[in-house]
């Protein structure tokens, strides 16, 4: 009698979870990107939108992300999310952030930067 072989998928990461179930928002009316976790919002990227030196420039001011859901790269999604917006309205980006700094600086080439 043959055994039937069942495939096992490994269990995933809770990291991978929470990047399957959760979502990045654009709300422009409140200069923001919104990080939502199964209808829960649980992280946000606050930004302003300037003309400096002629030029558009998206200034970001800082990312909260509740503590519960800190460690798992939610907060690199909102970057990505701030980083793809500037890239699309080709504007440059200002880094005030510490973590937003910290992201484009491994990231270069990413967006064009204003200089410092």
């Amino acid at each position: 009698m043959q055994r039937k072989t069942q495939s096992v998928r490994p269990p995933q990461s809770a990291q991978a979870i929470l990047h399957q179930i959760s979502q990045v928002v654009h709300n422009p009316e409140r200069d923001r990107f919104e990080l939502w976790v199964a209808g829960d919002l649980v992280g946000v990227l606050g930004y302003t939108a300037e003309t400096i030196d002629g030029k558009p420039t998206i200034s970001v001011m800082h990312t909260v992300i509740y503590d519960e859901y800190t460690g798992h790269g939610l907060g690199s999604r909102l970057a990505r999310g701030v980083v793809a917006y500037a890239r699309h309205r080709d504007a440059r980006l200002r880094p005030v952030c510490s973590f937003t700094k910290r992201y484009v600086d491994a990231h270069p080439g990413a967006v064009e930067l204003v200089p410092a």
